[in-house]
């Protein structure tokens, strides 16, 4: 037998390069489609692929930036960012996220400035793309004021802005009470921003479809909130000393963290969609806190039927309400996070007197090392509860000690103890 030509390909690679064709070959869509799961620097590399691939990458429908790849080169993100930015064009953009934590320190004050001023052009040129989503996470750059232009995107359907040092959303180029203009927006976070009034006011009236509204570590200088259509609110460690009204008929879910020392003060005046509220308070923030009871009130007149408590404060903040607190006549499912077996269990069984429609108890229990003294005194406590109609104690745990100590309790409190069931997992 002859020796195969080495100039002639053997059944075997034929059958590899048949199956494995060259990427070329494949329509647009789905050569576009492939290049958006790259890195953008990668995408970007392929023009020097072929002619064909020169102008792909320019297509990619979303866009996720972030200088943590560049290895502490702020000058070669910036340029990168820069040329991108401009060889792309108006191509349509449909999502464009940009994370930027500044190397150098924020005490050069002329380098601050130049990336203040590169930054201000990139949301510029974003913005001509007509964009749905933006997020935009900046770090050290203290002198950036947020072009206007920002404010009144009418593509735009989610926004996040999360700055690393307080700003305002000012309308310089004609000053009024029309600062945002967003028709199609569903979806609004923003952080280490000063609201006032007008500006809280343009926000919730400038964006006629928000259904989400998350602020985080804000200066709230505002004194209501009033939307139609908003049904999930997020307030989280916010400062302010005005006593906030909400006004808001489709309100389902409120989330409210409070970690500062300058607590928010909320009243619910027109919520009666509320069904969900999750409350968070550290130890240090119910140091300061002084409108618990009242905002605790609000909620039994509205429909809530799903309650969570967590934070290290929460023991502290059931203590200040107890002596007066109401009657939660709504009330189906009651959680709490991190309830150790020996920390203040009274506390909890006295609120439990004030839930006689609780079907539903879940406690997320946190290992304590408990003294001997301790434990005497967790086994003699004594504070029956009438929840009749409490099916399921769910306890959520990462150590199962204590766990039978803290459910035994629980069933020695309340008359029905046999029918309920008690459901174990772990966190």
């Amino acid at each position: 037998m002859e020796p195969p030509n080495k100039h002639t390909r053997s059944n075997e690679e034929l059958t590899i390069s048949h199956s494995f064709p060259d990427l070329s070959t494949l329509p647009e869509p789905v050569l576009v489609h492939i290049l958006s799961y790259m890195d953008p620097k990668e995408a970007v590399q392929t023009c020097i692929l072929s002619k064909r691939w020169r102008r792909l990458w320019t297509l990619i429908p979303s866009l996720n930036l972030t200088n943590s790849r560049f290895k502490g080169n702020d000058a070669a993100f910036v340029h990168f960012v820069t040329s991108m930015l401009y060889f792309r064009g108006a191509s349509k953009l449909d999502s464009f996220s940009l994370h930027f934590n500044a190397s150098q320190h924020v005490a050069d004050e002329e380098l601050c400035q130049i990336h203040v001023g590169v930054a201000t052009s990139w949301i510029y040129s974003v913005l001509s793309c007509k964009p749905l989503v933006i997020s935009l996470e900046l770090h050290k750059l203290p002198y950036l004021k947020l072009p206007h232009a920002l404010f009144m995107c009418a593509s735009l359907e989610q926004l996040e802005l999360k700055l690393y040092s307080y700003s305002y959303i000012k309308n310089e180029e004609s000053p009024g009470p029309k600062y945002v203009n967003l028709p199609n927006l569903k979806k609004l976070t923003l952080s280490k921003l000063i609201l006032n009034d007008p500006v809280m006011q343009g926000i919730l009236s400038g964006c006629p479809l928000l259904e989400e509204l998350s602020l985080i570590h804000c200066i709230l200088e505002f004194s209501e909130m009033k939307s139609d259509l908003l049904s999930c609110l997020s307030i989280t460690s916010c400062r302010g000393s005005k006593v906030v009204e909400i006004f808001m008929p489709s309100l389902i879910s409120l989330h409210l963290t409070n970690q500062c020392p300058e607590i928010i003060k909320l009243s619910l005046k027109n919520t009666p969609s509320l069904v969900k509220v999750f409350v968070f308070y550290s130890h240090y923030a119910v140091s300061h806190f002084s409108g618990a009871l009242e905002f605790f009130k609000c909620l039994t007149v509205v429909p809530v039927i799903d309650l969570e408590f967590c934070g290290s404060g929460v023991k502290d903040l059931l203590e200040i309400i107890i002596p007066n607190c109401p009657i939660f006549h709504n009330l189906k499912q009651l959680s709490f996070g991190e309830w150790g077996t020996n920390e203040k269990l009274d506390v909890l069984f006295q609120l439990l007197q004030h839930t006689p429609n609780l079907e539903k108890l879940t406690i997320v229990h946190k290992k304590v090392e408990c003294s001997r003294r301790a434990k005497q005194k967790v086994a003699t406590i004594e504070i029956p509860f009438r929840c009749e109609k409490l099916k399921v104690i769910e306890v959520k745990y990462s150590d199962p000690s204590g766990v039978h100590e803290l459910i035994d309790v629980f069933l020695r409190n309340t008359s029905h103890g046999k029918r309920l069931r008690i459901d174990y997992s772990r966190s």
